[in-house]
């Protein structure tokens, strides 16, 4: 059919010549030429479709070549400032977007390490400046003492600054107006907000040390009017809480460090035992922070001794009157009626006095003894050791796991008793257990999560990047290519009919025009200019057919005459 076609069109084209001249005219030509024959309006509509293209084609090949930026965070004025004129030093490439500064992903990492390195921080002494200004004759007492405090909270505020876990600092102080009288003078009190480092925790001992810094700077401040908190809230240090708040968190902070630090020897003694992840711990440690003062008296009675004794005795005898030195001797009166006859002496005895007295004290041994018990002792200790089952290998010589013996669980518990200083007076217990652990399969963990990988995304950027390309080629600038080109091709087909036929196929030319257009091709256009025909592009067959259908259909006898010169060049 193909064949036939072409038979047709060199029938019909009567002028070899001037196919030949078409034929030798230089490519280059053909789109100026095929845009010259087309209207003005045309003409704009493609190069304007041709510029969009164009743009839309060089933005897309921006975008492609464009890094991935993620921001380094939202800083305030002064740390933009700072971190600004590092990038620039270090010639380093950024965007800014307010107050976020935005870099490349792929350098992410080393710039966060160089400005963790340059120790990005503001060193402005803006209480010393304060206290350097000129106040002037017209500062007022109030004004004056408003600048000193800020002077003072500018101070504190570096003085804790200059600690490792902080960042930036800042002090409020609450100083009340000094007062003569005593019953109502009002203590001063201070808060401070602490903004730490990424991935820092303040310790207890560091809290302690802030609010120890804030009372001892100010006078006639107390520690526990200083209020400690960081930028997330979280209370560190309450100067309203009762003391008995403050005492039970310290206690539970206090067991929670001894447990981190029973924890931390555990992993000493079975990191090189059984390795790192083959084994899981947990302590519980009870307390007791009950204060105690106790005062004893003992007595012991088998060791008695003698604490005072005292003996009086008295002895009198014989006949003699005696009496107080210098005075008279006791003689009856002078007219004492005296018997005539005595009785006889020889049977008397002798006046005698005797007085005895003895006082002796006892005294037991006795001992006193007064007691303080330590606060904060361990009551009992409870550990919890759970190791994974040892590797081996099965009779099939295929990797799989074994619970431990008994031996080296025995080994474990020994090893732990020693080293956590475990008591069966107090009450500790310790288990120690083999168990199986659960493994991930970490290959299916990377096979979900490919998409999260770099090649995957410069992949689908380049593929996306390939298609509009594509799309853009063979949508929009083939199609317009193919039509500035076309009128060059009609010229190639052309079928040129001079002499007498011509003149006969005027009229049978319009007929065959209106039967090409009701077969609703565009593309099929037939023009009579200057008593030649010309017929439009006909590349596919089907268009072929219905051109030389509707000539036979309205002309039969131009359609003998075509065949009666197929004959003769036959």
């Amino acid at each position: 059919m193909a064949e036939a076609v072409t038979d047709n069109t060199d029938i019909v084209a009567s002028n070899n010549a001037d196919n030949s001249a078409i034929d030798s005219e230089p490519s280059k030509n053909k789109v100026l030429e095929g845009l010259g024959n087309i209207d003005l309006m045309r003409q704009v509509v493609i190069i304007l479709s041709l510029a969009i293209s164009l743009a839309l084609l060089i933005f897309v090949m921006m975008w492609a070549y464009e890094p991935d930026m993620r921001p380094l965070g939202k800083m305030d004025t002064e740390e933009l400032v700072e971190t600004l004129n590092f990038l620039d030093q270090n010639k380093l490439d950024y965007k800014i977007d307010g107050n976020t500064v935005m870099v490349k992903m792929s350098e992410y990492q080393n710039i966060r390490l160089l400005m963790t390195r340059a120790g990005l921080i503001n060193d402005s002494e803006a209480g010393d400046n304060i206290l350097m200004q000129d106040m002037g004759f017209g500062v007022s007492q109030r004004l004056e003492g408003e600048r000193l405090k800020y002077s003072r909270e500018q101070q504190l505020a570096k003085a804790i600054e200059a600690l490792n876990p902080v960042k930036k600092a800042r002090v409020l102080l609450a100083i009340p107006k000094q007062n003569v009288f005593a019953r109502q003078t009002k203590q001063p009190s201070a808060t401070v907000v602490v903004s730490l480092a990424s991935g820092r925790a303040l310790l207890q001992e560091e809290v302690d040390s802030i609010v120890d810094i804030v009372a001892s700077a100010v006078h006639g401040m107390a520690p526990g009017r200083v209020t400690v908190t960081d930028q997330t809230g979280r209370l560190l240090n309450s100067g309203s809480q009762d003391p008995l708040s403050m005492a039970q968190r310290r206690e539970y902070e206090l067991e929670r460090k001894r447990e981190q630090e029973y924890l931390e020897k555990i992993d000493t003694i079975m990191i090189p035992t059984v390795g790192i992840e083959r084994y899981t711990a947990q302590v519980d440690v009870d307390m007791d922070f009950t204060a105690v003062e106790q005062t004893h008296r003992s007595y012991n009675p088998d060791l008695p001794a003698i604490r005072s004794e005292m003996t009086v005795e008295n002895v009198n005898s014989g006949d003699l009157a005696v009496g107080i030195p210098g005075a008279l001797t006791n003689q009856p009166p002078l007219d004492a009626n005296i018997p005539e006859e005595a009785a006889g002496g020889e049977g008397q005895s002798t006046p005698t006095s005797s007085h005895r007295e003895a006082t002796r004290n006892y005294e037991l041994d006795t001992t006193i003894s007064h007691t303080r018990q330590q606060i904060g002792v361990i009551r009992r200790l409870s550990v919890s050791v759970a190791v994974d089952y040892s590797d081996s290998v099965d009779a099939e010589g295929n990797p799989t796991t074994t619970p431990r013996t008994q031996q080296e669980l025995d080994n474990i518990r020994r090893l732990l008793q020693g080293g956590l200083g475990f008591s069966l007076q107090r009450g500790d217990t310790l288990e120690v257990v083999t168990v199986p652990f659960v493994r991930p399969d970490l290959g299916l963990m990377e096979e979900k999560a490919f998409y999260d990988t770099e090649w995957f995304r410069y992949s689908i950027k380049w593929f996306m990047l390939a298609l509009v390309c594509i799309a853009l080629i063979l949508g929009v600038m083939r199609p317009m290519l193919k039509r500035l080109t076309s009128s060059d091709e009609v010229q190639d087909d052309a079928l040129l009919l001079d002499g007498p036929v011509a003149g006969k196929l005027d009229d049978t030319m319009l007929a065959a025009q209106e039967a090409l257009l009701e077969a609703d091709n565009d593309e099929l256009i037939s023009t009579l200019t200057s008593g030649r025909l010309e017929l439009p592009d006909l590349h596919r067959d089907e268009d072929v057919l219905k051109a030389v259908r509707a000539l036979v259909a309205n002309e039969p006898e131009l359609a003998v005459q075509v065949v009666k010169s197929w004959l003769e060049d036959s």
